[in-house]
């Protein structure tokens, strides 16, 4: 039942808020995927005991999309810029958005564009 309604809600984000992007894996062959635009805050204490925050821009794609899992260094080409994928504060660069593994959340930085 949970799974049912999981699946349901993740049609109806993606029927009003996904947007076409551009995938490119670090070996070549760039995907056009439908994926929801969102984002991510990490918060850690430097050497110092500062606190340090970087905000994320992700992108959470259907699983089905993407033949492999997201590697640091992929880029996605979304509105004119490019975002990498990275592994914030040596968190994962990804991570499934939700218990049954349905789509990569995948943390990325703008580079360009």
């Amino acid at each position: 039942m949970i799974r049912t309604g999981i699946e349901s809600l993740r049609a109806a984000l993606a029927a009003c808020s996904s947007v076409e992007v551009v995938y490119k894996p670090l070996g070549g062959g760039a995907l056009a995927v439908m994926a929801v635009a969102g984002r991510t805050v990490f918060r850690s204490p430097d050497e110092s005991g500062m606190w340090t925050r970087i905000e994320t821009r992700d992108f959470i794609v259907p699983r089905e999309y993407l033949p492999l899992e997201p590697k640091v260094g992929d880029e996605v080409e979304f509105l004119g810029g490019t975002y990498e994928v990275l592994s914030p504060n040596g968190e994962p660069a990804w991570r499934w958005s939700d218990p049954y593994r349905t789509a990569y959340r995948i943390h990325t930085k703008h580079v360009g564009g």
